[in-house]
């Protein structure tokens, strides 16, 4: 069972685009757009548009199309039982039975939601991970800290709260790879992992949970202490190494997004939903 090779979110693939010389915090500002944007669309041909879209930016980034497809494909069990849920769940009085299963009704409008909640999803996690494709850990840290520094005047501390946010992040593959190193463990003891149906796998990996959790915790603590040893005291009289400017590349890519908005907002208006 392999774990690690279909994580791709939080991995950054060093490249010389147009995407990956961009300022983070305009990546960062553009990509809270999209998902904003994202979650006005309510039409299949409008979401035919943002894929087409989310495909161009993979392009741009030169990111390898496959690569960035197989970090969709550990979230599949979760949206199947996410779409199953909107199928028997959306009954509002104008809906249509489909087929009933004892005392579920699958309806019309279920399905429809359902199906156009989990193409949001996928989406919304596919812009996620070109955003941590195309940005390194340390930009990230510094674009959202960057974008945080005005709330300090209200006392949110900008620095740990950027700092907090790409940590976790920067484990979800560490995490991963530990979680398949379990894995391999308990097989080697006999487990076997790919017999039963979907409930019975499932069951099979809440034993793997607590030794996971247990080295998170683990490694949360060696962090500290690595941090203290460092003499670390959070954002305040820090210095920055390289300092954020915005160039071209910044233009490009608003005057891109921008024209991608404007259709976008077109096609909602020209489609409205069905329901």
């Amino acid at each position: 069972m392999e774990l690690t090779k279909d994580i791709t979110l939080g991995v950054y693939i060093p490249r010389e685009t147009t995407v990956h010389l961009s300022d983070p915090r305009t990546k960062i500002l553009l990509s809270i757009l999209l998902i904003t944007l994202l979650f006005l669309v309510k039409t299949y041909i409008a979401y035919g548009v943002f894929t087409a879209f989310a495909l161009f930016l993979i392009w741009a980034s030169q990111i390898p199309v496959g690569y960035a497809m197989k970090g969709l494909k550990p979230m599949i069990p979760v949206l199947i039982i996410m779409w199953v849920l909107q199928i028997f769940l959306q009954k509002p009085d104008h809906a249509q039975v489909i087929f009933t299963m004892g005392f579920l009704e699958a309806t019309d409008v279920g399905l429809h939601m359902g199906t156009l909640m989990s193409i949001r999803v996928l989406l919304l996690f596919l812009l996620t991970t070109i955003l941590t494709m195309a940005t390194s850990m340390v930009e990230l840290t510094d674009g959202i800290e960057a974008l945080l520094k005005p709330f300090r005047k209200i006392g949110i501390p900008s620095h740990e709260l950027a700092m907090t946010l790409v940590i976790a992040l920067r484990f979800v593959p560490t995490l991963a790879e530990e979680m398949e190193k379990i894995v391999k463990a308990q097989m080697a003891r006999g487990v076997d992992f790919d017999r039963g149906n979907f409930i019975q796998k499932t069951a099979k990996m809440f034993p793997i949970f607590l030794p996971l959790f247990l080295n998170a915790f683990k490694r949360a603590e060696d962090l500290i202490i690595a941090m203290e040893a460092r003499n670390y005291t959070g954002g305040a009289g820090r210095t920055k190494m390289r300092q954020l400017k915005m160039g071209p590349a910044d233009t490009k890519s608003f005057l891109v997004v921008l024209i991608f908005s404007v259709a976008i907002i077109a096609v909602i208006r020209m489609f409205p939903p069905l329901i």
